[in-house]
């Protein structure tokens, strides 16, 4: 009966292992989508999706150096909520 739980778990694990490093590699490239769409605007809605993305590269700064999945995670939201600051379709990997 345990059997089949502990291979659930660890399918789950190993599952989540090999997801973290897409998503941490993801984070850099939208941040870059976003500075560069927003680079050469001056109204509100860029300063505001150029904060965002500051702050999801700090999230990510912070995932890396912590090695926590979940962070890179909160970078990616944080990116796509700097994305639609100004219409900006995310390419995602």
């Amino acid at each position: 009966m345990n059997r089949p739980i502990i291979g659930v778990i660890t399918l789950l694990l190993a599952l989540g292992l090999s997801l973290s490093p897409a998503v941490a590699g993801q984070c850099p490239a939208l941040i870059a989508q976003i500075m560069a769409a927003a680079g050469n605007r001056f109204d509100a809605s860029a300063a505001s999706a150029r904060a965002l993305a500051a702050e999801a590269k700090m999230l990510h700064d912070e995932a890396v150096s912590m090695k926590q999945a979940a962070k890179h995670a909160e970078s990616v939201a944080k990116a796509q909520e700097a994305a639609k600051a100004i219409g900006l379709t995310l390419k995602m990997k």
